[in-house]
């Protein structure tokens, strides 16, 4: 069903076009990071606004436990990978950029979860294996909250004063999102797990 709320997601979905293609192109326009950044913002405030609109007005559906989620990630992957690279503002490069083990981390637990939704389908035939987990979402806005502030960087660190808290700041985000990451990673294992167990009580039955 394409409530309000599905309609929103899938807008969060179709803006990843212009804001990838305004990020790429920003190392030769570097306006264009301003108006990525603005489509970001929009983003990000679509996500907090379908997730508002379908608790308060109960219009939680199937569809949409599908596509939030499924646009966290091709948002947050897709703009993790473009971030890691230590020349995405130009040939000059930046010391503001996602370090790669906290890149390996975040793509490590995604690909476990959908090697594992993979598995525990062709097991068990079941299709919704996949529920947003406490750790899962704490890592989804540590991620965030890290590209966002890796984005706005190249501005903060104009301001001498905040340049080391600046550098910090990025790291501590950088290690929350990897280790609540590696938290999610090892929930998903045991609730997988138990899936699969009893799954195999019921075939003995």
């Amino acid at each position: 069903m394409m409530t309000w709320p599905n309609r929103i997601t899938v807008l969060r979905i179709l803006l990843l076009t212009p804001f990838l293609i305004l990020l790429l192109n920003a190392r030769d326009y570097p306006v264009l990071r301003y108006w990525a950044l603005g489509v970001f913002a929009a983003m990000t405030l679509c996500d907090a606004l379908d997730g508002h609109i379908a608790r308060r007005w109960q219009q939680r559906t199937r569809l949409g436990t599908i596509l939030d989620p499924l646009a966290d990630k091709l948002v947050l992957t897709a703009t993790v990978i473009i971030l890691t690279s230590p020349y995405w503002l130009g040939e000059g490069g930046t010391a503001y950029h996602i370090p790669s083990w906290v890149t390996v981390t975040l793509l490590s637990k995604d690909g476990l979860i959908l090697i594992g939704v993979v598995v525990l389908h062709f097991i068990t035939g079941a299709t919704d294996l996949v529920r947003p987990s406490i750790p899962g979402k704490a890592a989804t806005a540590a991620t965030f909250a890290l590209v966002l502030a890796t984005l706005l960087a190249p501005d903060l660190s104009r301001l001498a004063w905040l340049r080391t808290l600046l550098e910090w700041g990025l790291f501590g985000l950088g290690a929350a999102a990897a280790g609540l990451s590696a938290v999610a990673s090892l929930d998903y294992i045991r609730r997988g797990s138990k899936h699969m167990a009893a799954h195999s009580g019921e075939e003995k039955v």
